[in-house]
């Protein structure tokens, strides 16, 4: 196992995944969908990856890619997909 990832490093990818896949995390967080535990889990879960740098380059290429991010599935080693997803599709 590594080391942890920055914080802050995977505290911006997991809102770029978020937003690539059309999750506004802040607005999750304000109609009570996911707690304060729940950013920090995933967030840690986040900064436990061993390919940032893969996902940094699927979100730049999502992002050139459509101007405005909107990915229907999010990179498949991304260890929030299922928690994104799900709260994408619980919105709907």
């Amino acid at each position: 196992m590594h080391p942890l990832g920055e914080p802050m490093q995977h505290l911006h990818l997991l809102a770029r995944m978020g937003k690539a896949l059309g999750v506004d995390l802040t607005e999750a967080f304000h109609r009570g969908e996911i707690s304060a535990e729940d950013w920090a889990g995933m967030i840690t879960s986040c900064r436990g990856c061993d390919a940032p740098e893969g996902c940094r380059r699927w979100l730049d290429a999502q992002e050139r890619a459509r101007g405005a991010p909107s990915a229907v599935l999010p990179l498949g080693q991304c260890s929030n997909a299922a928690r994104l997803l799900h709260l994408r599709d619980g919105s709907r």
